[in-house]
């Protein structure tokens, strides 16, 4: 089938190419409904990692068009999501392996199933360890701490306190689950997590900035006894100086949660699949901006750019 693809050419430079896709066996090939704008594939569009020409696009979901030899766990017309495969899914249609896919309900709208970035969630609820009655704090609230709010809201935590400085994502927060916000723009963030836990402070902290300095005012947020920290975004600047003393005097689980080094993908991903089928994440709200294929430089640009609105980026072919 000839289909249109999307292809990095060059750094900040990309092309629409027309490919003709045949699934080899074990694949399949997938009709896209949807594909999500990834800051971590920023990296790329800067020439930072990778070497052109390149397929982007991980964040996936859409609809058996064909299988090839030896397929019979998938048929045409499932509804699926999945894993990233490599093969580029900014485009009308995509290759990837069967067991890379997982089905979707029926009632599932499609747009609204990004598999992979729900995959990472699962990856750092697990991190994290919530509990029932636990205290847990989310800095940062973009779409992944949005969606941590949502995933985590139904273990039943006591307090689930979202930080971030924008006042309509911390309204967004509390309508997805969170119990409680602070803005540390306008108070004391721990003294107002202590006023919130009547003095117990976090047993677990979700940490989706980026920031060096974010992650060491982490540290003031959780007990003093083997709270955990879960290391949710890349820092985008690297540190050379972090005070670890507070760390080390707080015996502290400090944990990085980069899907690449989930200790198991396939089962995250199926745990991902049941919350998605459940209706645990919303995306109303969450997706700020939606592009059309063809619209794929000005995409990439407008992620890279993020103007006051942007929340969360999508390519509906």
């Amino acid at each position: 089938m000839k289909t249109r693809q999307a292809v990095l050419m060059e750094p900040r430079k990309m092309e629409i190419r027309e490919v003709d896709l045949t699934p080899g066996p074990g694949q399949v090939l997938v009709k896209i409904a949807v594909c999500g704008l990834c800051n971590w594939e920023q990296n790329h569009w800067k020439g930072i990692i990778g070497k052109p020409p390149q397929q982007l696009g991980h964040e996936w979901s859409g609809t058996v068009a064909e299988v090839g030899k030896g397929v019979t766990q998938l048929k045409p017309g499932d509804m699926v999501t999945g894993l990233p495969d490599g093969l580029g899914a900014f485009a009308d249609y995509m290759l990837t392996s069967a067991a890379s896919c997982f089905k979707l309900d029926e009632s599932v709208v499609l747009e609204h199933a990004l598999g992979e970035p729900l995959k990472c969630i699962v990856t750092v609820m697990r991190a994290a360890a919530a509990e029932s009655g636990d205290i847990g704090v989310v800095i940062g609230c973009g779409p992944m701490g949005l969606w941590c709010i949502q995933g985590i809201g139904g273990n039943l935590p006591a307090a689930l306190i979202a930080v971030d400085f924008d006042p309509k994502k911390l309204e967004m927060a509390k309508r997805f689950g969170a119990t409680h916000t602070v803005n540390p723009g306008t108070e004391d963030a721990a003294a107002r997590i202590s006023e919130i836990s009547d003095g117990h402070m976090a047993d677990f902290v979700i940490e989706g900035t980026g920031l060096p300095s974010v992650t060491a005012d982490a540290v003031k947020y959780f007990k003093s006894t083997r709270g955990r920290i879960a290391m949710m975004s890349t820092h985008q600047e690297p540190s050379r100086e972090f005070d670890w003393t507070p760390i080390h005097d707080k015996g502290a689980i400090l944990m990085g949660t980069h899907p690449m080094f989930s200790l198991n993908e396939q089962d995250d991903m199926r745990r991902a699949t049941f919350l998605i089928n459940k209706g645990t994440f919303k995306m109303d709200g969450v997706i700020s901006h939606k592009f059309k294929l063809e619209q794929i430089q000005e995409a990439f640009e407008t992620c890279e750019n993020k103007p006051a609105d942007y929340i969360k980026g999508v390519v509906e072919p």
